[in-house]
Parts: structure tokens; sequence; C-alpha cells
């Protein structure tokens, strides 16, 4: 016959918040669905599907082993103050086609702010530009002042919305999910999770006024004319995914690999 084990109630206590923990992982073991891109910047091929025409030099946009969220590789941007101006800014950006209006996208992608230095001088770390040469950014995120600020705009600077998501994160891999309706009226949504939380969830907005496109990057506008002492900048990206109207959150959300929970290798 077989003898009964007991087990102390702390064990059970264990094992159930070891599960709690591992909840992000096994909820991400599944196949993804509903994807119109994914790049995770592996081979000779890395950049694929990006346009990278927004930056000066050689260096500003590398495929990099240094520091990697999944896979092999990631994608690295630098850039210096001493820098020629690229389309008005010192930036280091690449870019996607053009989101449609009045639909559902998924985005979901990490990134990696090497040694951050807070500094006032602006800049942002991805953004939707707009199909046009004058207008502003549809979405922001901006990394200056030691503070991640999520800025929206509906059509001019008066319009900006101005939310903060928290202190800046520096040498740490950092995870955006953000589900959008690009909408130029009042039917638009917006919902942005860091690290699994979510931080922003708006609806019946508008997001946009006319049709914009997803960049990564850095886009340090304020050197040149706001007080800075910082000569460098240098990003990771990785695990970048783009999802239809009909993905979900799963879809598109960054791996977190095994070693993010145990210390491991």
């Amino acid at each position: 016959m077989f003898k009964s084990v007991y087990f102390p109630k702390s064990y059970y206590l264990l094992v159930c918040l070891v599960m709690a923990d591992l909840a992000p992982v096994l909820a991400q073991t599944g196949v993804r669905q509903n994807l119109i891109s994914q790049t995770t910047f592996e081979g000779a091929n890395y950049l694929s599907g990006w346009y990278n025409n927004q930056h000066c030099c050689s260096y500003s946009v590398q495929q990099s082993t240094e520091q990697i969220k999944a896979g092999s590789n990631s994608l690295r941007f630098e850039i210096k103050s001493t820098d020629p101006p690229t389309s008005g800014a010192i930036r280091s950006e690449i870019g996607l086609d053009s989101d449609p209006l009045n639909d559902d996208r998924w985005y979901g992608f990490s990134v990696y702010l090497k040694d951050w230095l807070d500094d006032d001088a602006g800049e942002s770390v991805f953004q939707w530009a707009p199909d046009n040469a004058s207008g502003s950014a549809s979405m922001a995120l901006l990394a200056s002042g030691g503070r991640f600020t999520y800025v929206t705009n509906s059509g001019g600077s008066a319009n900006n919305i101005l939310t903060d998501i928290g202190s800046v994160i520096s040498n740490g891999w950092v995870d955006f999910v953000i589900h959008v309706r690009w909408a130029t009226d009042t039917t638009g949504l917006l919902q942005v999770w860091k690290n699994g939380i979510l931080v922003i969830n708006r609806s019946g907005i508008k997001t946009t006024t006319v049709s914009s496109y997803f960049k990564a990057g850095i886009n340090k506008f304020g050197w040149g004319t706001q007080s800075s002492s910082v000569s460098q900048r240098v990003l990771y990206l990785d695990e970048v995914r783009v999802g239809n109207a009909s993905a979900v959150y799963n879809d598109v959300a960054p791996f977190r690999p095994r070693r993010d929970y145990f210390g491991g290798q």
C-alpha cells in the first residue's frame, strides 16, 4: 500500500507563489497569431520590412550581441551630440509602413536604455510619426528628465496629453505592449502596458489626425535648443511584433525568459 505523504502548509504556499510568478511565462507559451510583422533582428536580413534612413552614421544602427532580450541578437541605436541632424534633429530611428485609420493595431517590443543618465533635453525612444512633413507625432514615449512620459497628440501641440508612467529604467529591459484604435473621431482607444502592468487605459478618444507610422530608436530633439549634460545615448531594441485587429496581448507581448525568474543564464 502507498503511504500518504504530509506536506506542511508552507509548502503549498510556496508552490502557489512560484506558480503565480510563472504565470506570465506560462501565458506566453502558446502559438502567436494575428501578426502583421515580427522582428527579432536575427540573421543577415535583420532589418527586413523596416525603413532605415533616419540616421547619420555607420554606428547609428547596428545588429548587436551586447544586450539580448531573446535569441542571439538585438538592434543597437547610438547618437552623439556631434552627429549632423537628420530631418531636423539628432536621431537614430527605423520605421515601419503606415497604419490604417479607423482600425486596431497591437504593438509589442522591448527596449534597453544603456547608462541612461537623467537629462532635461527632450528625447523620445519610440513614436508614431505622421504621414506629413509638418505634423507632430501622434504618440511618443519621452525618456528625458528621469521619467517615462507617454505623449498623445490629437492635433497641434496645444492638444498634447502627457502621462507620467514611472521612472526611466536604465540598464534593464522594459517590455511594452500597446493597443491603439487609430481614429480621427472619438471612437479611438489606447491601452499601454509597461512590464505587464496596464498604465494607460482610455476609450472614446481621438487618437490621431492623419495616418501615422511606428518609429523605434532615439530622437534627441532637445539637443541644440535645450540645456544638456550628456553627449551620447545608446538604446537596444528587441522582440518587435505588430498585430492586427484580431490580436490579443499575448500575440505581441515580449517573451519573458526563465532566467528572468530564476536568475539563471
